[in-house]
C-alpha cells in the first residue's frame, strides 16, 4: 500500500485527544451508605459492567473515526508492479537519433536520457500500461507486447546512433497505441529528446489527439557549434573509366563565427590505388559552402572514400561522409547479324551497328560507349571464341548449332548476358536451339503482321531501369514508334513483359532469374517496319544493351541515408550501397518544449519540479488515481460516526 499524501499520516497523533477525555471524564463513584438495598445492589452492578462495555467501544469508535479521518487525508492506494496493468496507458518514446550522440558532462546524451527513466515511469498512473520505443525516423518498441513490462535494468542505449529525427513519426505510433488502449483509463505520452529544431519530419498529414498530455524532457546540452561536410554529389554514380570525373561536397558551418581556409579531403581507393585530394572550405556563420575536386582519370572497379573536415565538436559523426564511384570499362559487345547480304545497308544489323558504334560501318569512335565486334552468323557458321565478350547480340538469329548452343550456354553461366533481337529467321524451329542456348523465355510462335493499322506501344514499365528514361515524353515518347510486324514470343512463366502492344503481343522481355538475357520481338533491320530511322532507336537498343551489361540507370551504386546502420560502403547483393547520416542531423539548434507542442500541436502536460502524475477525473470532478482506497475509507469513517453517535446517546457518562 502507497499514500499520495503521506504527510498526512502525522494526524494519527490526534487518536490521543479522545484518549485523554475519556481519561478526563470518566465516573467516579462514591459510597454511600444506605438502608438495606440488596436487590438495588445487584442491578447497579449488572448496569454498571454494561456501561463500561459501552465506554471502551465508544472509545474505540472515537479513536477509529480520528485514525481513518487522518488516513481519508492520506489517501491510500494498493501499489501494485509498473507496467502490464489494465488502467490507462503510458507512452515512452526516447531519442536514439545521431545528436543524440553528443556528450555532456562525458556522458552520451542518449545515457542521460535513460537516467530519467525510473522518474519517469514513478509518475506514471498505478496499475496503468507502460511502454517504451526507441525513435529516430521511425519507432521501434522495446520490450514484450504481451504483458507491456518494462525491464528498465535491461534496457541499454544502441552503440551506434546514425538515424535522423522525426518527431511526426514518433509520435503518430504513439497516438496509434493511445488509440487503441482508449477506454481503458488515462493516457500519457512522454518524449525524451535533445529536442533539435530540424527534426519535425512531415507534418502535413500529422495530428496528435489533444486529450493526451505530453510530456517532454529534455536531455538536451547548451548550445553547440557544429561544422559538417552534409552532402556529396558526384557527377555520376557511375562513370566511364580511365576518364576524370567531378565530386562537389557541401560544408556547413553551424558555429557562430566565421570559418575561412577550413582543410577539406577527399580520398579514394580502389584495392591498392589510393586517390588523395585537398581543398579548403570558407563560409559565414550558419551558411553552407560548395568544395569540388577534380580527380584523375579513373581505373575500372569500384572507388569509394570520404570528404572529411576538421570539426572538432561535440558531433564527430558527420565530420565525415562517405561516397562511391563506379568507373566501368566500355562493355565488349559481339554482334550477331542473322541476315547479312552483300549490300550492308540491306544486311540486318546495319542500322543496329551503326548506333551502337555510333560511327558508320566499317569506322570507329573512341567515345562511343561500346566495342562493337560483327559477326555474320548463318546456318553454317561458328561462333568466334566468346572469352572476350560481355554481351552477346543475337539480330534475327534463327538458331544455333548444337556445339554453338553449348559454348553460348556456357558463357551466360560464367557472367555473360544476352540481348536477342526479332525477324523473319525466328519461329518454332528456333526454339529447341535457343533452349539449348539458355536463350530461350518462351514460345516462339513465328511473325506476326499488323493488319488495318501499325502496332504501337501501349504500355511499358517506366520504372524498369531499360525503361526509365523514356517515362518522360521529352526524352522521347516510345508510343510513337511503329512497326508492320512483329516476332510473336509467349512469355514463359518468370519472364516479365517490360512492353506490350495494344493488343497485348509483347515487345520487350526479361529473363527474371538466372543470366540477364533481354528479348526486343522488333527486327533491327527493315522487315518489322522503319521503326530503325526513327529518333528512339539509338537511345532504346543503348538502353537495352546497357540493361544487358548491368549498366542501365545509376549503375551498381546506391546513395542511401543511414537509417540508424553504421555510415559506410557495404555490398549487398550487386549493389554497393552508400549510408551517410541524414543531413539535418548536423543542425543542431534546439528549440523549446513550448516550440515543439506548437508546432505539432500537442497538449503539454502539467509542469512541475518533480515528475508530472497524470490524473483521471470522476464523474464529480474530483482527481482519481487508479487503485485508491479513499472511498472505502470514507465509507468506513461514515460508518464509525454514525454508531458513535448511537452509543454516544445510550451511553450515561
Amino acid at each position: 500500500m502507497g499514500f499520495i499524501q503521506a504527510s498526512m499520516l502525522a494526524a494519527l497523533a490526534g487518536v490521543v485527544l479522545p484518549v485523554v477525555a475519556h481519561l478526563i471524564f470518566r465516573r467516579r463513584s462514591r459510597p454511600v451508605d444506605l438502608g438495606t438495598l440488596r436487590f438495588l445492589k445487584l442491578a447497579v452492578r449488572h448496569d454498571t459492567r454494561r456501561r463500561k462495555l459501552k465506554r471502551w467501544a465508544l472509545l474505540a469508535l472515537r479513536v477509529g473515526c480520528v485514525a481513518l479521518l487522518a488516513l481519508l487525508f492520506a489517501r491510500p492506494y494498493r501499489a501494485e508492479p509498473v507496467g502490464g496493468g489494465d488502467t490507462g496507458l503510458t507512452v515512452i518514446l526516447i531519442d536514439r537519433s545521431a545528436s543524440m550522440g553528443r556528450q555532456r558532462d562525458g556522458v552520451r546524451l542518449i545515457d542521460h536520457a535513460l537516467r530519467k527513466l525510473p522518474e519517469v515511469v514513478a509518475g506514471a498512473p498505478a496499475r496503468s500500461r507502460v511502454e517504451v520505443a526507441w525513435f529516430d525516423a521511425k519507432a521501434e518498441p522495446v520490450g514484450s507486447a504481451d504483458d507491456g513490462r518494462v525491464a528498465l535494468a535491461d534496457l541499454k542505449a544502441p552503440e551506434i546512433l546514425a538515424g535522423g529525427t522525426d518527431y511526426a513519426a514518433a509520435l503518430a505510433w504513439a497516438a496509434a497505441r493511445c488509440d487503441a488502449a482508449r477506454g481503458s483509463g488515462p493516457l500519457a505520452v512522454h518524449v525524451l529528446t535533445d529536442l533539435q529544431r530540424s527534426g519535425f519530419g512531415t507534418l502535413e498529414a500529422f495530428a496528435f489527439p489533444k486529450d493526451v498530455p505530453v510530456r517532454v524532457w529534455d536531455a538536451g546540452p547548451a548550445a553547440t557549434g557544429n561544422v559538417a561536410v552534409t552532402e556529396v554529389r558526384p557527377f555520376r554514380l557511375m562513370v566511364r573509366a580511365d576518364l576524370p570525373t567531378t565530386i562537389q561536397a557541401t560544408v556547413l558551418n553551424a558555429r557562430p563565427e566565421r570559418i575561412d581556409q577550413l582543410p577539406v579531403r577527399l580520398t579514394l581507393a580502389n584495392g591498392g590505388k589510393v586517390v588523395t585530394l585537398a581543398g579548403v572550405a570558407s563560409a559565414a556563420a550558419g551558411a553552407s559552402t560548395t568544395v569540388g575536386f577534380e580527380t584523375p582519370p579513373l581505373g575500372a572497379g569500384l572507388w569509394q572514400g570520404t570528404v572529411s573536415v576538421t570539426g572538432g565538436d561535440g558531433l564527430p559523426l558527420d565530420d565525415a561522409r562517405h561516397v562511391a564511384v563506379f568507373a566501368t570499362a566500355k562493355p565488349r559487345l559481339l554482334l550477331l547479324d542473322g541476315a547479312a547480304r552483300d549490300v550492308a545497308v540491306l544486311g540486318e544489323a546495319y542500322f543496329l551497328e551503326a548506333a551502337l558504334r555510333l560511327a558508320a560501318p566499317g569506322e570507329t569512335n573512341p567515345d562511343g560507349p561500346f566495342q562493337v565486334s560483327v559477326f555474320p552468323y548463318g546456318p553454317d557458321a561458328r561462333l568466334p571464341e566468346l572469352r572476350e565478350v560481355d554481351v552477346l547480340v543475337a539480330a534475327n538469329v534463327a538458331g544455333f548449332g548444337a556445339a554453338d548452343a553449348v559454348r553460348v550456354r556456357a558463357f551466360l553461366e560464367r557472367g555473360g548476358s544476352a540481348v536477342v533481337f526479332g525477324g523473319g529467321n525466328l519461329g518454332p524451329a528456333s526454339a529447341s536451339s535457343y533452349t539449348a542456348a539458355g536463350l530461350s523465355i518462351g514460345e516462339v510462335a513465328g511473325t506476326l503482321a499488323a493488319r488495318d493499322v501499325p502496332f504501337r506501344v501501349a504500355e511499358f514499365a517506366a520504372d524498369h531501369p531499360v525503361l526509365a528514361p523514356f517515362a518522360d515524353p521529352q526524352h522521347g515518347d516510345l508510343h510513337r514508334l511503329t512497326f508492320s510486324a512483329c516476332t510473336r514470343v509467349v512469355p514463359a512463366a518468370g519472364v516479365k513483359v517490360l512492353a506490350r502492344f495494344r493488343d497485348g503481343t509483347p515487345l520487350v522481355m526479361e529473363r527474371e532469374a538466372g543470366p540477364r538475357v533481354l528479348w526486343c520481338a522488333a527486327s533491327v533491320g527493315r522487315e518489322h517496319g522503319d521503326w530503325s530511322r526513327s529518333r528512339l532507336f539509338l537511345p532504346l537498343v543503348h538502353q537495352l544493351v546497357r540493361g544487358a551489361a548491368g549498366l542501365a540507370g545509376a549503375g551498381p551504386v546506391r546513395d542511401l541515408p543511414a537509417a540508424g546502420e553504421v555510415p559506410g560502403v557495404r555490398q549487398r547483393g550487386g549493389v554497393w550501397e552508400v549510408r551517410n547520416l541524414e543531413a539535418q542531423e548536423s543542425e543542431l539548434e534546439a528549440c523549446s518544449p513550448a516550440e515543439f507542442a506548437r508546432r505539432l500541436g500537442l497538449t503539454l502536460a502539467a509542469d512541475d519540479a518533480g515528475p508530472v502524475t497524470m490524473a483521471a477525473e470522476n464523474d464529480d470532478g474530483t482527481d482519481l488515481r487508479a487503485g485508491e482506497l479513499w472511498p472505502w475509507v470514507w465509507l468506513i469513517l461514515v460508518v464509525c460516526w454514525l454508531v458513535e453517535g448511537v452509543l454516544a446517546n445510550r451511553t450515561v457518562a
